[in-house]
């Protein structure tokens, strides 16, 4: 289940991305300069910071750019979301992986011991 859950996460935070990455390069060519040189995780984050900024409705060219710093931080948020509900997911697989490593060596331990008890001959 926790397989299917990062699966999910991961394709959503793809789909995410994707959709940022688009309306960036429908951008204003000078306003996405200012963008260029960052790296994804800036970038994500730079994005996300636009859709925090409230204030009241822009006109004309204002209101151009306020759309576009909107556009581009709703899906930064949900790259982040999506990326924590990534971690999460493989912090669970991991704990989930040792407790069935731990159960197995248990399990092998004592049905060793069982096979050890029927077969017969002297016990010590």
């Amino acid at each position: 289940m926790y397989g299917l859950t990062k699966a999910s996460a991961v394709k959503a935070r793809t789909q995410a991305i994707d959709q940022l990455k688009s309306v960036l390069v429908s951008a204003d060519p000078a306003w996405r300069g200012e963008l260029a040189g960052l790296g994804n995780a800036e970038l994500f984050r730079a994005c996300a910071r636009f859709a925090d900024v409230s204030g009241h409705e822009e006109v004309g060219v204002e209101a151009v750019l306020q759309a576009t710093r909107i556009t581009l931080g709703l899906p930064a948020h949900r790259i982040g979301r999506r990326s924590e509900q990534i971690r999460k997911a493989d912090g669970r697989l991991a704990r989930l992986v040792k407790c069935h490593a731990f159960a197995a060596r248990y399990a092998a331990r004592e049905v060793f011991h069982l096979v050890g008890q029927l077969q017969p001959g002297p016990r010590s």
